[in-house]
């Protein structure tokens, strides 16, 4: 799939590839049925298409640029190994210990949450913000928290760059985003709008940082410059002893111009794991 692309990179000696359309690609290279969203809609390593694994290289979506019709794309290479470019659950979460969370509120805002046979991951941030469990773990001030939070999904432009060492900003232009949870709580004081990434599973995986950074993104614009933003990676197991809720606290940090966010350096600053029962 991405061979053409990637001997492009290595003949010119670049470490990005891009930005292209990708319909226009497929046409060239003569690749039929190439699904967009599956070669270049990546959530976790483990969807990463193998020619790109051996190369050590992440693909972007950015969104359709003006006057063009179809989808764009990027690819980089790491810099200093994959955590360029995800959260991994095995790095993140090797060291923390699991602490039993007993909500404090009463189980009758809880019972409905019994009655579900599985849990979606919205349902999961939801259980979380109605138990008390999402305020504990991001140290949110004695608040009453929305018992559900709001999501959504449109189509945004902003610019990044995909990692620091590279001097060309990349545009996502009209892309479509989605926004699993998003609410404001205050804490150390300030108001904070916290943005939630959940996935759910029965085993640990991975996520793409720009799961986290383009909802950031896209939601910047509207937030004043004196209010925080917090990405939040939750990753939640389900075993015998109950819903294991890892959640991963980042930091997206700016260029020297203090203007265009660096996704390669959007980084883990805190990691927390609890246990949640209810039944």
């Amino acid at each position: 799939m991405f061979d053409a692309a990637l001997k492009e990179m290595g003949d010119a000696k670049s470490n990005y590839w891009g930005p292209q359309s990708f319909h226009d690609y497929c046409k060239k290279e003569k690749l039929k049925n190439a699904r967009t969203a599956q070669y270049i809609s990546i959530d976790a390593l483990s969807s990463l298409h193998k020619s790109l694994k051996k190369q050590n290289c992440m693909v972007l979506r950015l969104g359709i640029p003006s006057g063009e019709k179809h989808t764009h794309f990027g690819i980089v290479q790491c810099l200093n190994g994959w955590e360029d470019y995800f959260l991994i659950d095995e790095h993140l979460f090797k060291e923390t210990l699991p602490e039993l969370f007993i909500p404090s509120v009463s189980s009758k805002q809880l019972f409905p949450f019994t009655l579900l046979p599985a849990f979606t991951e919205t349902s999961l941030v939801n259980l979380a913000l109605a138990s008390g469990l999402m305020a504990y773990a991001l140290g949110i001030e004695d608040q009453a928290l929305p018992l559900a939070s709001a999501t959504g999904q449109s189509t945004f432009s902003f610019e990044f760059k995909p990692r620091k060492d590279i001097s060309l900003v990349w545009s996502h232009s009209k892309g479509q985003v989605e926004i699993d949870s998003l609410f404001t709580a205050k804490r150390d004081g300030k108001e904070t709008v916290f943005v939630v990434e959940c996935k759910a599973g029965t085993n640990h995986d991975s996520l793409a940082k720009h799961k986290l950074l383009y909802p950031v993104l896209a939601i910047s614009s509207k937030v004043p410059a004196y209010m925080p933003i917090v990405p939040v990676y939750i990753r939640v197991i389900t075993k015998p002893d109950g819903y294991h809720f890892y959640f991963c606290e980042c930091k997206v940090p700016k260029n020297e111009k203090g203007q265009v966010p660096i996704l390669s350096e959007m980084k883990p600053v805190s990691q927390k794991h609890f246990v949640l029962r209810i039944s």
